[in-house]
This record gives structure tokens, sequence and C-alpha cells, in this order.
């Protein structure tokens, strides 16, 4: 049998409109920690992303298990939002864990951030879980692993 192609998970990007009220939601309301911010204009940005002339502001966010969040704003090209259905082909949503789901609820309200509902218990029994909207409309599914 010959060896995975995947050895293991990077990192989840998303495109802001404004990245300043991304990282506001990210960090300050949810609590994820910056672990860098740059730009990028160089060679190697414009080769992989297939643009010429792009500028591409990069801000990258940890939570505590080390798995990261890469925010991206091109303020050198138009940024459109899309809107779709959660049910559309592709990626419809992120998924964040939390400790307790009624709590993350609360300050996601008392913040004026749009949830979709309260939390539920899931189908199988083992978890908490809303959806809320980020500010791009991307939705974040809010999870508490139960046991």
């Amino acid at each position: 049998m010959s060896e995975p192609i995947v050895v293991g998970y990077r990192h989840t990007g998303i495109i802001t409109r404004d990245i300043n009220k991304s990282l506001y939601f990210y960090k300050n309301i949810l609590g994820l920690r910056l672990i860098q911010d740059f730009t990028d204009s160089s060679d190697y940005i414009n080769e992989i992303t297939g643009l010429k002339g792009a500028i591409v502001h990069f801000i990258k966010l940890k939570c505590l298990d080390g798995s990261v969040l890469e925010l991206l704003e091109y303020p050198s090209h138009q940024t459109e939002s899309i809107k779709s259905s959660i049910i559309n082909v592709g990626i419809c949503h992120i998924a964040l864990r939390v400790n307790n789901a009624n709590d993350a609820y609360k300050k996601l309200v008392d913040e004026k951030i749009k949830v979709i509902s309260k939390p539920v218990l899931s189908s199988e029994g083992i978890a908490k879980v809303f959806f809320c909207l980020d500010p791009d409309g991307v939705r974040v599914e809010i999870v508490e692993m139960l046991n």
C-alpha cells in the first residue's frame, strides 16, 4: 500500500471584506490568539494565486488546541460576497469547539453577533451545537463535545 498523500490538517483560510472586523470577531469575541499579521505582494503569492499585482493581508490566529485560522484580505483586488445556501456544494461552514455552548451562545448574543439557533443537542447525542455568522456572513458552527 502506498503512502497517503495527506498527512495532516494545516489551516482554514477565510477571505474577508474587512479584515479588522473579522479579527475583532475571531480574536476579541471568540478568543483565538493572534500569531501572525503580515502583507505579501511577492512573486510567490502571485504565482500560487494565479493573480497579477496581488497584495494580500494575512492574519493567522491559533486555537488552544493548536489549529490555525487564516484571515485574508486582498486590497489589490475587489472582493464580492457570494451568498450560498448551507446545502450548496463546496465549503459551507467552519466548526470551532468550545467548552460550553450555552456560555458561548450568551456571549455572542450579548456582542450582537447573528446566531441561527440556540444550542441544540446533536442527533447522535454527542454534542451541543449552534451556528452564528461572522462579519462577512461565513457560517461558524460552535460545538461543545459532550463527555
